[in-house]
């Protein structure tokens, strides 16, 4: 049965909406699902959401300012930073009534779940972190042929002249495992049914993360149990990135998944990660009186 999910703009700071995907019973525990940059809701699954509300989990998914259906921002007239979308997640909860919700983010995404966990710990049942890191300097940059890739890829907003130039990039992301082609082709077409996709890909998320900085030390302060994701073949954020993330907070635990990139293009995979996503929730959940 397909899944229904529920629409709704939310306000958050600077008068700027919001677009929000929620599924399943608002009284039920939340999980939280955070994009990365250059990301929509599409990158989460219906498969994961289902398995989840199944589970007596109430999801909730949104779209980050300037990307999707939410609002666009003039980033040289009104610059924001990642604090300032760990605080949009924030509205979200707020708007929907959410004390407290399992976070999930992915790349960009997990940095805010890592902030929301360090600033807002009271608002964080678990944190799962994935193809993610701690800023820290320690943390290999990634290959030379990464940034070359990008730099080809110059999207003209014509999703049918745009789409070769997309593939290449998210075979390369995808890591070493068999690439889907279709599913990336899927996720490409829902970036380009939201929004027009001129130039790089989330600009406005990449200079958001200009100012951050090690979260390392902030991070070994984290009481909330955590599950870090990251696959062994991610060229975006290297594996030492998610392995230093689960070394620095005490209650966490690793799974480093062989062949996994730092997009999931591979089904085999990506149910893998999800799997990982609804055990860890439940074997936190709270248990109904």
């Amino acid at each position: 049965m397909k899944t229904i999910l529920m629409e709704k703009y939310i306000s958050a700071a600077d008068s700027v909406r919001l677009w929000t995907l929620s599924y399943g019973n608002a009284k039920n525990e939340a999980c939280l699902f955070i994009n990365g940059a250059g990301a929509n809701t599409s990158c989460w699954s219906e498969r994961l959401w289902s398995g989840l509300v199944e589970k007596g989990f109430f999801v909730i998914t949104y779209d980050h300012r300037d990307f999707g259906y939410s609002d666009k921002v003039d980033f040289e007239i009104h610059p924001f930073d990642v604090m300032d979308l760990a605080k949009d997640a924030v509205s979200v909860l707020d708007s929907l009534d959410i004390a407290q919700a399992h976070v999930i983010g992915h790349s960009m995404g997990g940095f805010i779940a890592q902030l929301l966990s360090i600033h807002y710990p009271d608002r964080v049942r678990t944190l799962t972190s994935i193809s993610s890191s701690t800023n820290s300097p320690r943390v290999p940059p990634p290959p030379a042929r990464t940034w070359e890739l990008f730099m080809e890829n110059n999207p003209t907003g014509d999703f049918e002249r745009d789409l070769e130039g997309f593939l290449p990039v998210w075979e390369y992301l995808n890591g070493t495992a068999s690439f889907d082609r279709e599913l990336a082709i899927d996720y490409t077409r829902n970036l380009y049914e939201r929004q027009e996709i001129h130039g790089a890909l989330g600009a406005s998320h990449v200079k958001a993360q200009a100012d951050l900085t090690d979260r390392t030390e902030l991070l070994k302060k984290v009481k909330i149990p955590a599950m870090i994701i990251h696959g062994e073949e991610d060229y975006l954020v290297d594996t030492y990135g998610g392995i230093q993330t689960a070394r620095s907070i005490p209650n966490s635990q690793l799974e480093v998944i062989p062949g996994m990139g730092h997009m999931l293009f591979n089904k085999e995979i990506k149910d893998k990660v999800e799997d990982l996503i609804i055990h860890f929730a439940w074997s936190h959940k709270q248990q109904d009186p």
